[in-house]
Formats: structure tokens, C-alpha cells, sequence
């Protein structure tokens, strides 16, 4: 074909009815006769074969550089997505740079996370186009809206994926300046839920060498991207490197996560200046009614620190932090529920996120720590304190009797009849097994105490309570100690044996000469049974 007809066919229009090429100007399609109707504006676009290669088919979006349309590849009848610069803007040497900068920008990236680049090129007419891959999804900013706050362990998934991408910009010299929700598209894919891809590179930095054409296209003290996630020093107009961009990703996180931006003013000079001289409310005091652990407050306000040196140093390292949180919930959650498996109807074991142990049988209650080098399973009791939250003063009621209402503080008496037929069920079967475990031990000549203890543990673990009461006895034996008898007391306990549990906790005390981090504990609780006989004193079997 010609190159005369090349350029016939670039300016030409596609027939809604039978798909072939109508020349612009034409009102009627030469082969059916359907009407051809070329409106102004954006829709003089729609239908439009550009550089031979595309067909645009509706249009998506529209910013100060150009218009985004979604149009098909006609060699491989795909879709993609096709950036085209405004004609008014042609002769603006700058922003024609700006727009080639973005395709060359976006072409040096070789990530899932960020949008993939098909072509650039110039059309018969001297439009400017970038052609994109097409993501089919909503962007973050349309998701917020529908959906609200977006829960946190979604959040951490989404802009780890984010960060991802970031780290591959940002060790090919590109440095994106202008992160926001509308700039990350969420694509819902069978087997990825949730998978980013990040956009718009438009004014993308190209890390060059001073003094090159890269570096001349941003002049001393201009100031460009969204003033709602600029970084102060971008707000400014100074230098900016990598981690501005990590700023952005922390304001993206504080508005995902409580619903509103973290500053707010009339405009944009106000906003660089809050954004500049203001510290951001914690997102916990901004929106309380959200979840947001510890971890992730700290994180976000980490990442929004007003000088660069105090936020994370990399896209990596923001990731390893963020990524460390979801570990960790995941692991506090797989704890919660192996907690609540090892508990009967009427009680349970609850393990919160500070690593403490919550034991609760029927409905008697009792607050217990870690003992420091064992098991997690393997705990102490420890004393409830000034600060503790109204429902560990609950635990501390109920082991006298009482039971408190975590919110309203109510007081409200505990009936101890099923705790006592409970555990009176299990004395019985204690002696079957004392019985074998005295014939087991007093046939053992010798015995390590340390392997003792070991394999009471993984016993315990195991929810094998009487097992690991043999080897926590058959350690005692072989060494007597403090650490031997409070693990024996908390098998006791976790087998519902309240009598033996209170023996062995005074035998503990003796042991341990009443000096400890849990004696005052133990102390009250050991009144508490001489005053009252207590859901898990002289009232058990």
C-alpha cells in the first residue's frame, strides 16, 4: 500500500454497522449506506484508525496533557489503552517532551505491578500517542469511594504490590512524582485478587546525569503532581529522590485506611504548606471507629516524616516493614484459633497479641504470661496491674467470684456449679493416669530434665494436658525447681484440676522463695481462695 494511502486510511472512520473504512468527511458509509455522524470534540476520536494500527472505541479518561481511550489493537484484535496529547498543546516544545519522557519512562519498567508499554509514535496528523496495555478494574480511588475504608490486611496486600513496582522504577532512575489513588488500578483476576498495576508516569523524574536533556525539563523550583500527596520537599520545589515518592504511598495508605486525607484546605498553596509544617492526626484519632493495629499507625506516619532521612530509605525496605505486619497478624490469628480449639463449650484458651495466654474453664477466668525461654502454651500466672484493660480486670473478678462486663464494668455474680461437676469429671480420670504415669517414672532409673520439659511442651502444644504433666513431674523429680512445679500447675489447670493447681502453686511460692515478677499474683490469688473456696479452689474436686 501506497504511503498516500496509508495516510488516507489513518484519518478514516470505521462503520458501526459493517466495519469498513469511511473516509472523515464522508455522512454515509459507501458499502451500506449507514449514517456516519462526526461530532465534535472528544467523539471526532471514536471510530478513528490511528497510525494504521489502532481502532479508538470509546474514551476513559481525560487529563491536562490529553484524552485516554480505549481502543483495539487491530492485528491482534486487542484491547488496549491509547494516550493521545491535546493538538493545542503540539507546539508547547516542554510538555511534548513531557509526554515522550513518560513513554520512555514507563518503557525502562519491567514489572507485573506496572503498566506495560506497547508503542509510541506520531499519527499522520501529528498527534502524539502512547499505547498502553489495557487493565480491565477499577482504580483505588473509585474503590474508596464505593466501599469506604478499606480493611487493613487488603490495604497492606494492595500497596505491597505497589511498593513492588516502585522498588523496579526506582532502580531504573524513575522516580514517579505524581502516586494517588486514581493512579493505581485494581484488576480482580481469577487467581489474583486484587492485583495493582501502577499508572501514569506523566511526570515521571528520569534520573539522568546533570546537565542532560532529562534534567532540563524540570526547571529550578517547579512544582508539579497532586498537592494532596506531594512531599514537603516536592510541595516546595526542591530536589526530590525516591523517597518522596514513599511519602506519597504513605498519605495513599492514611486516606485507604481511615476514608479521608490526612490534610484538607481550599487550596493548593494551603495544602503544601500543612503538608510542609503540620504533623498528620494519628489515623486511630482521625477515624476511630476504624481497625488499625499499632504497627500499621506507626508505619504510615513513618512513611509521612517530613524529613526524607526518617521514613523508610527504600521501596524494599517500606515493603519488609509492611509485609512484617501482615506476618504477624496472620500468626496472631493462627494462634487465636488453635487457642479456641484447645478449649471446651464452656471455656477456652485465648492467646492476644502481646503474646499472653487468657485460660478460661466454664466460667472461671485466669490471666496468665509467658514464661520467659518456654513454650507459649507453657505459662505463668501473672498479675493484673492499674492499666490492664477492663476485661483482664474481668479475669481478675472472676477468679474471685465475680464477673465484670468488658464495656459497661458491670458486676455480676458466677455460678460455679458446672465448673465444679466438670472438674470433679476430670479428677477421676487424673488417677487413672497418675496411676500409669507413677508406673512409667518409678521404673525410669534416670532422667534429663531438660528433655523432660522439652517434651512436656510439644505435649502441651499438643493438647496432650496428662502427657505433659508426666514429663513437668518426671523433670521435678529428677530436679527439683520453681520452673519444673509452675509448669506442673499450669497442666494441672489446662486439666481442669483446681485442688492440685492450688497445691502446686503453693508449692511454687515455697520454691520460689515469694520473690518474682508473678508472685504478687499468686499472693492475691491464694487469699482470694483462703477467703472464698473460688471457682478454682477448695471448690473442685
Amino acid at each position: 500500500m501506497s504511503s498516500e494511502t496509508d495516510t488516507e486510511q489513518n484519518n478514516d472512520f470505521i462503520c458501526p454497522s459493517c466495519e469498513k473504512h469511511v473516509a472523515a468527511g464522508i455522512k454515509f458509509c459507501p458499502s451500506c449506506g449507514t449514517p456516519i455522524v462526526h461530532a465534535p470534540g472528544n467523539d471526532q476520536w471514536i471510530g478513528r484508525i490511528v497510525a494504521g494500527k489502532y481502532r479508538v472505541e470509546e474514551l476513559i479518561g481525560e487529563g491536562g496533557m490529553g484524552q485516554v481511550f480505549k481502543a483495539t489493537q487491530l492485528s491482534l484484535d486487542k484491547s488496549i489503552v491509547l494516550k493521545v496529547l491535546r493538538k493545542s498543546l503540539l507546539s508547547d516544545a516542554r510538555t511534548v517532551a513531557r509526554f515522550q519522557r513518560e513513554a520512555k519512562a514507563a518503557s525502562r519498567l519491567n514489572h507485573p505491578n506496572a503498566i506495560g508499554i506497547i508503542d509510541f509514535g506520531q499519527d499522520s496528523d501529528d498527534a502524539l500517542y502512547i499505547a498502553m496495555e489495557y487493565v480491565q478494574g477499577k482504580d483505588l480511588h473509585q474503590i474508596l469511594t464505593d466501599e469506604g475504608p478499606i480493611p487493613e490486611r487488603r490495604l497492606i496486600r494492595i500497596v505491597a504490590q505497589m511498593l513492588a513496582a516502585l522498588s523496579e522504577a526506582h532502580a531504573v532512575g524513575v522516580i514517579h512524582r505524581d502516586l494517588k489513588p486514581e493512579n493505581i488500578m485494581i484488576e480482580q483476576r481469577r487467581d489474583q485478587p486484587d492485583f495493582v498495576k501502577v499508572l501514569d508516569f506523566g511526570i515521571a523524574k528520569l534520573q539522568e546525569a546533570p546537565g542532560s536533556e532529562g534534567q532540563a525539563l524540570t526547571r529550578a523550583g517547579f512544582v508539579c503532581g497532586t498537592p494532596e500527596y506531594m512531599s514537603p520537599e516536592q510541595a516546595s520545589g526542591a530536589a526530590v529522590d525516591p523517597r518522596s515518592d514513599l511519602y506519597s504511598v504513605g498519605v495513599i495508605l492514611y486516606q485507604c485506611l481511615t476514608g479521608v486525607l490526612p490534610f484538607d484546605a481550599d487550596s493548593p498553596v494551603a495544602l503544601a504548606t500543612m503538608h510542609l509544617s503540620e504533623d498528620p492526626v494519628p489515623p486511630r484519632q482521625k477515624n476511630p471507629d476504624i481497625h488499625c493495629s499499632d504497627a500499621l499507625e506507626k508505619l504510615i506516619l513513618k512513611a509521612m516524616a517530613k524529613l526524607p532521612e526518617e521514613r523508610p530509605q527504600t521501596a524494599d525496605q517500606f515493603r519488609t516493614e509492611l509485609l512484617a505486619i501482615e506476618k504477624s497478624q496472620r500468626a496472631a490469628a493462627k494462634r487465636e484459633a488453635s487457642a479456641r480449639r484447645h478449649g471446651s463449650k464452656g471455656g477456652g484458651y485465648r492467646l492476644d497479641e502481646s503474646g499472653d495466654v487468657s485460660i478460661s474453664k466454664s466460667h472461671s477466668v485466669v490471666r496468665s504470661s509467658v514464661v520467659p525461654g518456654a513454650s507459649e502454651a507453657a505459662a505463668s500466672p501473672a498479675m493484673p496491674t492499674a492499666n490492664d484493660t477492663p476485661a483482664e480486670t474481668a479475669a481478675v473478678q472472676a477468679s474471685r467470684g465475680k464477673a465484670v462486663h468488658p464495656q459497661k464494668g458491670a458486676v455480676t455474680s458466677v455460678t460455679r456449679k458446672p465448673a465444679v461437676l466438670m472438674f470433679g469429671l476430670a479428677a477421676a480420670a487424673l488417677v487413672v493416669i497418675c496411676i500409669g504415669a507413677a508406673a512409667i517414672f518409678l521404673g525410669e532409673k534416670t532422667v534429663d530434665p531438660a528433655q523432660a520439659v522439652a517434651s512436656g511442651d510439644a505435649a502441651f502444644l499438643s493438647k496432650d494436658y496428662a502427657q505433659a504433666f508426666q514429663h513437668y513431674q518426671a523433670a521435678s523429680r529428677a530436679e527439683p525447681s520453681a520452673e519444673h512445679t509452675k509448669r506442673e500447675a499450669m497442666a494441672l489447670l489446662a486439666m481442669g484440676k483446681n485442688k492440685e493447681f492450688v497445691q502446686a502453686l503453693k508449692k511454687y511460692r515455697q520454691q520460689s522463695g515469694g520473690t518474682g515478677t508473678d508472685m504478687q499474683f499468686v499472693d492475691r490469688y491464694l487469699e482470694s481462695i483462703a477467703r472464698d473456696s473460688g471457682p478454682m479452689g477448695a471448690a473442685g474436686p
